[in-house]
């Protein structure tokens, strides 16, 4: 099974995200509310009996750290320079939490000889994906809208993180949460 860690969006603050950008933007495949996360690690494939291992993984991250709060700001688009695949919400409040949060939970999968995706971290909130196939011309009113776009406070409490089960179809991906782990009892 394709597998991930991340921190899930309340389902109203989810909701409102999805709304932050314009609707007349172009070329834009945009991150159903359902399917909003800050993604912690990926794992991709895994193994099914491997499940509890990941849990366990996930568990032992999240105990190394109290609830905190996040708050988004700002839009974005990765890479920066040439073509952007990626458009997202960076975060205002909370970012060294979910970075040490992520960095917890990269040594618990590290020290379980788990694959995962080692690339450097960078929390954000992927709100589309700009297709392959969108012209120049859409990417850079894409680029333009993003430069002006004004963020709404997003602010939520992070009490947990789960495993999150990612099964791909024509229609989009759908996102399952396996299993969910609170985060360090006060």
């Amino acid at each position: 099974m394709r597998l991930f860690i991340a921190i899930p969006l309340p389902a109203d603050l989810a909701a409102r995200a999805t709304e932050i950008l314009p609707s007349a933007l172009p070329a834009l495949r945009r991150v159903k509310p359902e399917n909003l996360h800050l993604t912690l690690a990926f794992l991709g494939w895994t193994p099914d009996e491997q499940l509890p291992v990941v849990t366990e993984a996930a568990r032992e991250a999240a105990s190394g750290v109290a609830p905190f709060s996040i708050e988004f700001a700002g839009a974005g688009r990765f890479p920066e320079r040439g073509r952007p695949r990626v458009v997202w919400l960076g975060i205002a409040e909370g970012g060294p939490s979910v970075t040490e949060l992520g960095a917890r939970v990269s040594a618990a999968l590290r020290s379980r000889n788990l694959r995962f995706d080692d690339r450097p971290f960078s929390p954000h909130l992927t709100l589309a994906r700009i297709p392959e196939d969108a012209s120049a011309a859409e990417a850079r009113t894409v680029g333009a809208a993003l430069a002006t776009l004004e963020v709404p406070s997003l602010r939520f409490s992070v009490d947990g993180i789960a495993v999150v089960q990612s099964v791909l179809s024509p229609k989009g991906p759908r996102y399952t949460a396996l299993s969910t782990v609170p985060l360090a009892q006060k």
